[in-house]
């Protein structure tokens, strides 16, 4: 079964493993060139527009520019495992005219943080970025139409990814085990695959399970109320919900104050807390992480200010 491939054993045969071995026709056409003190394997389109392709760079490690351009070619294209493995490659800055990342181009680069992925990239393949624990947050360009199957599968550190409108599809498992992600899907996204979102691999049955309190966030209506429904998890339209309404009863009032006060009572003394994800992130007013005494004064306040409006401003 799929997940009987556990995170941990993704680390242990990724990290170990360098990239694979060419076909004797891809070898036959490989060039290689110094830049910048890095030696990059790549290979060279049928046309003049499709330009260079790298396959692989040495060193890889540390932070990485990769060129525009190679031999006054322009740099299109990232391979299929380009730089799988690489575990001491802790930042990349991929060129602007880049417009394909290659299946497990990135896998278990374990120590990269951050990504920016530009505007050019228009195909992303499968498992791309896969297990990129240290990952936690990246921004994907506007060219990308579509992220495919488990493309942050096992990113387990990742908590925000930018998604750009004009995305339309989310692959099945996109997503999954990135149990503190935090992210707006777009409206334009028409498909959510299996599991894209809000599960993780249990660690003692090796099974598929949701992650606890997780919040899908996108527009009401969209394909993204339409997963979370589907998949009994929490949702959050945050352009249209009343901040600081606890309860979820459509309105704001001394009830949810109350509740805040109990809540930050509890965080003070070392007792339990009782806010589900969803509870915590509405009733965070100032948006700063915690739940205390000035979220309820703020909700108290909003509460006299609509108590004061005429009926028909309600």
């Amino acid at each position: 079964m799929k997940r009987l491939f556990s995170i941990t054993a993704a680390a242990v045969i990724a990290a170990g493993a360098a990239p694979a071995a060419a076909s004797a026709a891809d070898a036959a056409e490989a060039k290689t060139a110094v830049v910048s003190g890095v030696t990059y394997t790549y290979t060279v389109g049928d046309t003049a527009s499709s330009g260079i392709t790298i396959t692989k760079a040495s060193p890889a490690e540390g932070k990485l520019v990769l060129p525009e351009a190679i031999g006054g070619q322009t740099v299109t294209g990232i391979g299929d495992k380009a730089f799988l493995g690489q575990t001491g490659l802790k930042e990349v800055t991929l060129p602007s005219g880049l417009r394909t990342i290659g299946s497990s181009a990135f896998s278990a680069c374990i120590s990269i943080t951050h990504l920016d992925i530009p505007d050019s990239v228009q195909l992303i393949k499968e498992k791309a970025f896969m297990s990129c624990y240290a990952l936690t947050d990246v921004s994907i360009g506007k060219g990308v139409k579509e992220l495919p199957d488990d493309c942050f599968f096992s990113c387990t550190s990742l908590a925000g990814a930018k998604l750009p409108d004009g995305l339309q599809k989310i692959g099945n498992e996109a997503f999954f085990g990135c149990p503190v992600l935090d992210t707006f899907i777009p409206a334009s996204v028409k498909e959510i695959g299996t599991n894209a979102l809000g599960y993780r691999t249990d660690a003692h049955s090796a099974m598929s399970v949701q992650v606890n309190g997780f919040i899908v966030n996108g527009a009401k209506g969209s394909s993204a109320e339409t997963y979370a429904a589907e998949n009994g998890l929490d949702f959050l339209d945050p352009d249209n919900c009343l901040i600081g309404d606890i309860n979820n009863d459509n309105m704001i009032d001394a009830k949810d104050a109350s509740a805040i006060l109990a809540e930050y009572a509890r965080a003070s003394t070392g007792a339990e807390t009782s806010f589900s994800p969803w509870q915590k992130k509405i009733g965070d007013i100032k948006s700063d992480g915690i739940i205390d005494a000035n979220d309820a004064s703020r909700v108290l306040m909003e509460y006299a200010r609509l108590s004061t409006l005429p009926d028909s401003s309600l």
